[in-house]
């Protein structure tokens, strides 16, 4: 604060002066300093202190000059809460009037003016005048950034994965805004912390104080071991999700003062920046919930996705299950396309159960999947029809093209080295489409030639 006021106000000019430094305040602050020097002149050297008054009523200090020698001998002048004590005091008191409301109060031990009540009038009202120019000033500038922010926040909503991404990628530059030190999120019973915060043990308390008041106003400065932050409602609607926590280390009264019942009366905030970090709440709140949204959809794809596969695949092979592979057979039959059909079966699969136990059967009947997709097209469909059948379908073969490719198949089957020492073999039915063909007459015919391989000696293909 300059030092402009270093004469009291004794006429006109004095006064011209004094509104001249008002009106050149570039901060709230600078403004509180100027006006409770020029008043603290007039009032004969009284102590001088500034309320602001929050949306629930109460009064918190924001300003007092001078700061030391109020604390030494004005104690009562410090600790006002409320619009009814300092009118049940002895102190006199004006209001400063904001744009919709009353700001805040300012108040000062008796005294008997010798300059007209008049001059005090203009004073504070050309003070309000300043100080509404100034919060729409600063209200501008961090609209600005704010508004440059939440296009980048809402573009990280598909980026970022989790709430704590959030507040880390952002943190920074909404501490910088704010002049905040330190930045909580409660959502969900989770508390996310970026900065400077108290302990999340002192931070649970008051989050359950918070919740179990109940409060009506939607901003509350903090108290207690969390003295210094200002929590906003994060809310959507109607609905409440949660908590954003914005904390200084510094009161807007700036003192030394050890006596605890003094220092829980100071201020941080300033009611413009409030209304800025609503804006803030507000953001975030749309924001989680579009986070929520698009963490949902994306579980949801991943559940479609699991659950199409369960209905689709053999959970021991993990090939297509018989289901499928006659919804495969159905919808080529009807369109008419040329294609083959293999059906074939492990030969001698009871006797390799029977003597080395069904889990290496099981294995057996796994390994038979890779064998299978080295032989045929990435195109061809295999599935397993149930038990140690499987089917492959190739589009666009024919009866010849179908044969070389069981025979391929085979060769492959009987050259890999399973986990048992007897060599493994197949026995394949092939078939085409034929006219007026349906699923049934196809699988039939497909069925029979397989057993007649089976029946003409195994490890073999028969075509029908």
């Amino acid at each position: 604060m300059s030092g402009k006021l270093s004469t009291p106000v004794q006429n006109f000019e004095d006064l011209r002066h004094a509104l001249s430094v008002l009106c050149e305040s570039t901060t709230p602050v600078e403004l509180f300093g100027h006006l409770t020097k020029t008043l603290h002149e007039l009032s004969g050297h009284q102590p001088v202190a500034l309320y602001r008054r929050l949306n629930t009523g109460n009064l918190r200090l924001a300003y007092c000059y001078p700061l030391e020698s109020t604390l030494a001998s004005q104690k009562a002048l410090l600790t006002i809460r409320s619009l009814d004590e300092l009118a049940a005091s002895e102190f006199q008191y004006y209001e400063l009037k904001g744009e919709h409301q009353v700001w805040g109060y300012i108040g000062h031990p008796p005294s008997t003016y010798s300059e007209p009540i008049h001059w005090i009038r203009l004073l504070i009202d050309i003070a309000a005048q300043r100080l509404r120019l100034l919060k729409a000033e600063r209200m501008a500038v961090r609209q600005l950034a704010l508004k440059t922010r939440r296009q980048l926040l809402s573009k990280d909503i598909k980026r970022l994965s989790s709430i704590d991404d959030i507040l880390q990628h952002h943190g920074h530059s909404w501490c910088e805004i704010f002049q905040a030190d330190g930045i909580a999120m409660a959502y969900q019973a989770e508390l996310y912390c970026y900065g400077e915060c108290p302990s999340q043990y002192s931070l649970f308390q008051q989050l359950l104080n918070l919740n179990k008041h109940k409060l009506l106003d939607d901003i509350t400065e903090l108290e207690g071991d969390c003295q210094g932050g200002l929590a906003v409602q994060l809310s959507l609607a109607t609905t409440t999700l949660g908590w954003l926590i914005l904390f200084r280390r510094q009161p807007l009264v700036c003192s030394s003062a050890a006596d605890i019942a003094l220092q829980t009366s100071f201020s941080y905030w300033m009611p413009l920046e409030a209304s800025m970090i609503v804006e803030l709440a507000d953001d975030l709140a749309v924001a989680i919930t579009a986070f929520d949204v698009v963490h949902l959809n994306r579980q949801l794809t991943k559940t479609n996705q699991r659950l199409e596969g369960l209905v689709h695949t053999d959970p021991l092979t993990q090939c297509w299950n018989r289901y499928y592979t006659e919804l495969i057979i159905e919808n080529l039959c009807s369109s008419g396309e040329e294609y083959a059909v293999l059906m074939f079966d492990l030969d001698n699969f009871k006797q390799i159960n029977d003597a080395y136990g069904h889990a290496v059967g099981d294995e057996i009947l796994r390994q038979m999947v890779p064998i299978a997709k080295r032989s045929i097209r990435s195109n061809d469909h295999l599935g397993r029809w149930g038990g140690e059948e499987f089917i492959i379908i190739a589009k666009g073969l024919c009866q010849e093209e179908g044969w070389k490719l069981a025979n391929r198949l085979c060769e492959n089957v009987a050259q890999h080295a399973f986990p048992i020492p007897a060599t493994v073999t197949i026995s394949v039915g092939v078939t085409t489409m034929q006219p007026n063909d349906t699923p049934l007459v196809l699988l039939e015919r497909t069925d029979k030639g397989m057993y007649r391989a089976k029946n003409a000696g195994k490890n073999q293909v028969m075509l029908c």
